[in-house]
């Protein structure tokens, strides 16, 4: 044994027969090495085969798969356990398990399939689940109905294109909007005989005795149609290259014009010279109403403000008629007084108006209304208050702006002497515009109180609307208005009735918000009046408080079906605490113990004193008399 022998060659098992070594080189490796006379001549030993992992790894296609089962006991090449050293053998252990057929040799990075199928996970995360979310019986359901929602589409466009027989088919084939209560009727058509008949009568009834069909009244300023229709190209008015000489040739270059105009420097000119050429103001007039850019649209606007003399003799009320056609006003917006043309209309508004333009002409009449002849004046402000009308004031809160500015401005131009006539004009082409108080109250609740003069414009209105007298604008609200009066037209006027069958609470409701506006402040007597003349109005006030809370002690609530009674009966109820606590002189009295206040006669009150002192005289103990016994 040589000297530098490894320990661990004794413990290796004993060499079978069966090995694939030959005798002889068992025989020397059990020889003892000789010693080495020159280490040069030492004979170099064999190389070893290469391993077949490198040919494995480096291989492009798997290696073919055995063709025969293998033996158990053959050694396998390349495994963990060779070792050139090793000679071990399998004989000495049982045959415990009998030989396993020959399997597929799979890939060196071949997934373990067998342990993720058993574990029910894919082999990849980006793997397509084969497994259906929806059985075939499912999926059959879901194509039943489509199929059902397909016929009965085409089942309803054939009815439309046919004419239906219904009621709803021939209201839809007409244009006209169906009702709720048709709509029901058709969509729970039964048999007469079915048993479904009585409930869908029933259910029909209650819809009906509800509000859920009815709708506010609205009237619409701008045509609709002409809105959502029109696709003509608008053709803009050339500048009149012509007129810009002088000091206004600066006007003349196209290049450079709008520069010009951004700068402000035809304001200033006009300021100082009043020289525009009247072709230029027309020019800048139709601009003015149709430009796109902000700063210029707000120059063109700024420069008519400061031409009044081709304000007074260019903006007439035919000009200012074609300021609101170009938008797309109606006919019936811009109708004379003497004809009515106030009727509400239904349906969805008009989503395609240009409201920045409608904003511009708002502006363009607030900017030259101190200039403005009377005609002109009076035209412009029927026409504002039939636009305060449309909902499209209150919707935008920058067209309100604009417009409520129009109003004060136009107002405000008004001379002093010709106000009582203004008013007796404008009223009453409001008054035969429309005759809805639904209609008439939107007009009136437009009117801001921003100043006198559009606070008793709106007093004026509102005394017309409630006493059916257009006369009553052409005199101030102090000379036409008393509660005597007011008090007389709720017992004699069936709007105000209340009936809980025929009363339409929208109009009831529009009523009311115009008598709150008709009674103002109530005119009470000067600071120097008697106090005779203090109780007498007083008691006319309490008298209208005690009508106004029997109306609407007599509209029943009945819950979010019917908001138009509740609400009447909420502004009702306001106006009543405005009554008491606004327009009389003081707080009426509250009522002692015995239901008595200062409204009653005061001889009742020694009366009730005296039987209160019989009531607890009675209730007191005899008095106790001492004893004369010590």
């Amino acid at each position: 044994m040589s000297k530098n022998g490894d320990i661990t060659r004794f413990f290796k098992p004993v060499p079978v027969a069966k090995s694939s070594s030959s005798p002889q080189q068992l025989q020397a490796s059990r020889r003892p090495a000789s010693p080495a006379k020159n280490v040069n001549s030492t004979p170099t030993p064999p190389p070893r085969p290469p391993s077949p992992l490198p040919a494995l790894l480096f291989s492009s296609s798997p290696p073919a798969p055995a063709s025969t089962a293998r033996d158990r006991n053959t050694e396998i090449p390349g495994s963990d356990d060779e070792d050139d050293d090793n000679l071990s053998s399998d004989d000495d252990f049982p045959s415990l398990f009998p030989a396993q057929p020959a399997r597929k040799e799979a890939s060196l990075y071949a997934t373990p399939q067998a342990k993720r199928r058993a574990l029910e996970f894919h082999a990849s995360p980006l793997t397509i689940n084969t497994r259906h979310k929806f059985d075939l019986q499912a999926l059959l359901k879901h194509a039943e109905a489509d199929n059902a929602i397909a016929e009965r589409e085409q089942r309803t466009a054939a009815l439309l294109a046919q004419g239906s027989p219904t009621a709803l088919g021939a209201r839809i084939a007409d244009g006209a909007p169906a009702s709720l209560h048709d709509t029901m009727l058709d969509v729970l058509s039964d048999p007469e005989d079915s048993q479904d008949e009585g409930h869908r009568r029933r259910l029909l009834r209650a819809v009906k005795r509800t509000e859920a069909a009815v709708h506010r009244k609205e009237w619409y300023f701008f045509d609709r149609q002409g809105q959502t229709n029109s696709t003509a190209i608008e053709v803009r008015p050339a500048f009149p290259r012509a007129k810009a000489t002088g000091v206004w040739a600066l006007l003349a270059s196209e290049r450079h014009r709008s520069e010009v105009f951004e700068d402000g420097l035809p304001f200033h000119v006009q300021t100082k010279m009043q020289s525009l050429p009247d072709a230029i103001f027309q020019w800048v007039l139709s601009e003015a109403t149709r430009e796109r850019s902000t700063k210029l649209r707000d120059e063109y606007v700024r420069l008519l403000g400061v031409c009044p003399d081709q304000i007074g003799r260019l903006i007439d009320e035919n000009r200012i008629v074609e300021l609101f056609q170009d938008l797309g006003a109606s006919a019936r917006a811009l109708a004379p007084a003497s004809q009515p043309s106030g009727a509400s209309e239904e349906g969805a508004p008009y989503p395609e108006l240009d409201r920045i333009r409608l904003q511009a002409v708002l502006r363009v009449l607030a900017e030259t209304a101190h200039a403005l002849r009377f005609q002109a004046l009076t035209r412009t402000m029927a026409i504002l208050l039939r636009l305060g009308i449309d909902n499209i004031v209150r919707e935008d809160y920058a067209v309100m702006t604009d417009y409520q500015d129009a109003l004060l401005q136009t107002a405000l131009a008004v001379p002093p002497r010709s106000w009582n006539n203004f008013c007796e004009i404008v009223s009453d082409s409001l008054y035969h515009h429309t005759r809805e108080a639904v209609l008439r109250w939107n007009a009136v609740s437009a009117i801001p109180l921003l100043h006198p003069r559009l606070i008793e414009l709106r007093r004026r209105l509102a005394l017309v609307f409630v006493f059916d007298d257009p006369r009553r604008a052409s005199s101030p609200p102090e000379d036409t208005f008393s509660l005597r009066s007011v008090i007389d037209r709720l017992d004699q006027a069936d709007e105000f009735v209340v009936d809980r069958k025929n009363t339409d609470y929208f109009e009831l409701l529009a009523l009311s918000e115009m008598l709150s506006v008709a009674v103002g402040d109530g005119a009470p007597p000067a600071g120097n009046a008697s106090p005779e003349v203090i109780k007498q109005y007083n008691a006319e006030v309490d008298e209208l408080a005690h009508r106004i809370k029997f109306m609407w002690s007599n509209i029943h609530e009945q819950g979010a079906a019917y908001m138009s009674r509740l609400e009447a009966r909420v502004q009702l109820r306001d106006f009543e605490r405005k009554l008491l606590h606004v327009v009389r002189t003081r707080p009426p009295p509250k009522e002692d113990i015995f239901g008595l206040n200062a409204r009653e006669d005061e001889a009742e009150r020694p009366k009730q004193q005296q039987f209160m002192k019989r009531f607890l005289s009675k209730n007191q103990p005899p008095p106790v008399t001492p004893s004369r016994g010590g």
